[in-house]
């Protein structure tokens, strides 16, 4: 069986016709280079040279950027003589500056210049314009933090000095009550016992009960014992032994009485 080498690949095939190429894709490849070849006015060969190039022939990238993979070709727009192949940005980068050199130099120059000078960045570097107001904030941010811890300190000295008063007041009506409760124990001992025998005398023990109804409110106890005595329906009377409360409503029932 006859054989013949791809005009592209150099591959030995078998024809089928008057082919020239191992397959569609050699014969996909040659028409691109055709393509290429008839859009720059250059031979096929000199299209295979200028495709082999792999990398841009400005900032040397082996990434073309492009869909395809392939890079540019570059071309003089004026003159029609191509220069070589860019990678994408860079055949931008051209395209852009309309292959103009003054452009391209002034960029140049542009880029170059210290513009740490110009009025805008105050004649300081931006990184350490982003460095200082970074400071800036961390400062109030502290400052924020111990404003805010000394209120909260304020606020604790003012609560513990609100519960040494009421530690205060506590103490000082425990005091009030003791002192209460000794005057309670003197008018029952002074005018309640001295009261003659076999009289209604208001017992001890009704006496104290009746007093701690009243004494929420009460200023002087001996005072508001006798006020109380008198809604209970006591009587306060006289004898030869003194002063005493004869009770009433709160009287003892004699026995000869219960058994009626």
């Amino acid at each position: 069986m006859r054989t013949k080498d791809c005009e592209e690949c150099g591959t030995a095939f078998v024809p089928s016709g008057p082919a020239r190429y191992c397959g569609d894709e050699c014969r996909a490849e040659v028409q691109a280079l055709q393509l290429t070849a008839s859009m720059y006015g250059l031979t096929l060969e000199q299209t295979r040279v200028v495709r082999s190039v792999g990398a841009c022939m400005i900032c040397s990238s082996t990434v073309s950027g492009f869909e395809s993979g392939i890079f540019a070709v570059d071309h003089c727009h004026d003159s029609g003589v191509v220069r070589g192949v860019l990678c994408q940005s860079c055949n931008f980068l051209l395209g852009n500056a309309r292959d103009e050199v003054d452009v391209l130099f002034a960029a140049i120059k542009y880029l170059l210049k210290d513009h740490t000078a110009e009025p805008w960045n105050q004649g300081r570097r931006r990184k350490e314009i982003v460095a200082e107001r970074k400071d800036q904030r961390l400062t109030a941010r502290l400052e924020r933090s111990e404003s805010a811890l000394e209120a909260a300190e304020r606020r604790v000295k003012e609560l513990e000095a609100i519960l040494a008063e009421v530690a205060e007041d506590t103490a000082v009506a425990a005091l009030r009550r003791a002192r209460d409760a000794d005057a309670v124990e003197r008018f029952i001992s002074e005018f309640i016992s001295p009261a003659p025998r076999g009289s209604y005398r208001i017992q001890a023990g009704a006496l104290r009960s009746a007093w701690t109804d009243w004494a929420g409110g009460a200023s002087c106890p001996v005072q508001s014992l006798h006020e109380a005595l008198h809604k209970l329906g006591g009587v306060h009377r006289r004898s030869s032994t003194g002063r005493y409360w004869d009770g009433i409503a709160l009287r003892s029932i004699p026995k000869s009485d219960a058994g009626d």
